[in-house]
């Protein structure tokens, strides 16, 4: 059989197994099935699998630039069927159930971490781990110790150690209360799932640190917060895991020293792969100077 003869007979397959319409009817109706099978599967890709980021501010610099696009692995910390509905890009929408498949690896310390903002859940933050469940992490002249231990800077991080804050400045915005400042601060443990707590052992800043869990475990007033009474003393036990994050430009980085800890329910994920990035500071008459071609293709670390 020669080549003209193969692709004759190829036409014929394919002419015989295209979709015939009757109608201009049928022919819309197919369409929209189409499309929607194909919006269906790119939302639980999205959701569940792999997802892409734009990186607006300068808190991970120089490990993740300001312009940066990037790839998030949603797989590896557990895949997540879909949990909101709504029209694309906007608010517009409600919550729906959801399950989560078992993890193939938790986030350590170390780890560059993709989590929704416990302050806001519709906006995703990209972050460094620095404390995870059971650690106690404390600041002394912006030195990160975990479990007492002196943790390393990251190789790419930016500090600044020529403007340390004194340890008797209170910082007004510091999380919990009273707990030092961004370069001071006092010693924090990071809870986990089901560690319990009794609440008339704990100090003021203790009990809004632990008000902060009951509150993002899902609990309010209406419940009274989860609160719970074993011989007669108030007891709150932890419903999962959490995670101290912090950004890896610490001087410049709103991070778990000022809004607090990330629990397990909004780890989405981990840096993949830079896809894309450009410069904001170029003018776009110098598109080719815009792109920054030495960061693309490189992995998060």
């Amino acid at each position: 059989m020669n080549i003209r003869e193969m692709y004759r007979r190829y036409r014929l397959k394919k002419e015989s197994n295209k979709k015939v319409f009757k109608t201009r009817k049928e022919r819309v109706i197919y369409e929209i099935k189409s499309w929607t099978l194909v919006i269906i599967a790119v939302f639980f890709i999205r959701a569940g699998i792999i997802e892409a980021y734009q990186i607006p501010t300068g808190s991970m610099e120089k490990t993740i630039n300001v312009g940066d696009f990037l790839l998030g692995n949603k797989f590896v910390y557990g895949a997540r069927t879909p949990d909101w509905i709504g029209i694309p890009f906007t608010r517009i929408g409600f919550d729906i159930p959801y399950y989560r498949f078992p993890a193939f690896d938790e986030p350590s310390v170390g780890d560059v971490v993709i989590f929704k903002f416990p302050l806001d859940p519709w906006t995703n933050y990209v972050k460094r781990c620095l404390g995870a469940p059971g650690d106690s992490v404390e600041i002394i002249d912006k030195k990160i110790f975990m479990n007492g231990e002196l943790y390393d800077d990251p190789d790419h991080s930016i500090v600044n150690y020529n403007n340390i804050w004194p340890k008797t400045y209170n910082e007004p915005r510091i999380f919990p209360a009273g707990n030092g400042n961004r370069d001071q601060y006092e010693t924090i443990y990071i809870p986990k799932k089901d560690d319990v707590f009794i609440l008339s052992e704990l100090s003021p800043t203790e009990i809004e640190y632990i008000r902060h869990i009951m509150i993002l475990d899902g609990h309010s007033s209406k419940d009274n917060f989860g609160i719970f009474y074993e011989d007669g003393e108030p007891k709150y036990k932890v419903e999962q895991n959490y995670y101290f994050m912090v950004g890896d430009n610490r001087d410049n980085s709103f991070d778990s020293r000022y809004w607090g800890l990330v629990p397990h329910e909004f780890v989405m994920g981990k840096p993949l792969i830079l896809y894309f990035s450009w410069d904001k500071s170029v003018p776009w008459s110098q598109f080719y100077k815009k792109i920054r071609w030495n960061r693309l293709l490189h992995t998060v670390s």
